[in-house]
């Protein structure tokens, strides 16, 4: 019988690779909903890390369920970026992946959030000259992903120096 697949210790010798979803989801007024991790000095984009058995998209709309309370679709992907392994601070490779989660009114936002109180401090709405509040990183694919929606720009993978 062919074997279809290389033993187990081919895969074991691959670098490992840290994959995430997030998404970009906005009120009426273009304005981004972002939260303040309590494990963070900066806010992040909702989302997280992906688990076994699911794809980033699976995994963007659960961490927005589990962390803000809202279930909702996630659409279109918006962005991907690459950051290398770092042997200096032991991280592997990321790819990280951030999808249109559409408009949803801010009264409605604002009576339906309910933060994870164990990993979340505050959520609020920005508008996008407050791209700041997030990481340096997460301000730039924040921007790109916006300009995407604009029509300003395509989709592509943006590879990023490991600090």
């Amino acid at each position: 019988m062919p074997r279809l697949l290389p033993e187990p210790a081919y895969f074991a010798s691959l670098p490992k690779a840290i994959t995430s979803g997030a998404v970009i989801l906005r009120d009426e007024h273009d304005h981004l909903v972002i939260e303040k991790p309590n494990y963070r000095d900066h806010w992040l984009l909702p989302g997280g890390g992906v688990d076994a058995g699911e794809d980033a998209r699976q995994c963007a709309q659960r961490e927005v369920l589990e962390e803000l309370g809202l279930d909702l679709e996630v659409g279109r992907l918006l962005a991907v970026d690459w950051l290398p392994a770092s042997a200096v601070r032991s991280a592997p490779m990321g790819v990280h992946f951030l999808f249109d989660a559409g408009v949803i009114p801010r009264a409605e936002l604002e009576a339906k959030v309910v933060p994870q109180a164990a990993e979340l401090d505050d959520w609020a709405l920005i508008p996008e000259s407050e791209a700041h509040l997030l990481s340096p990183w997460g301000a730039a694919r924040a921007r790109r992903a916006l300009a995407v929606l604009r029509g300003e720009a395509e989709v592509d993978l943006v590879a990023h120096p490991r600090p």
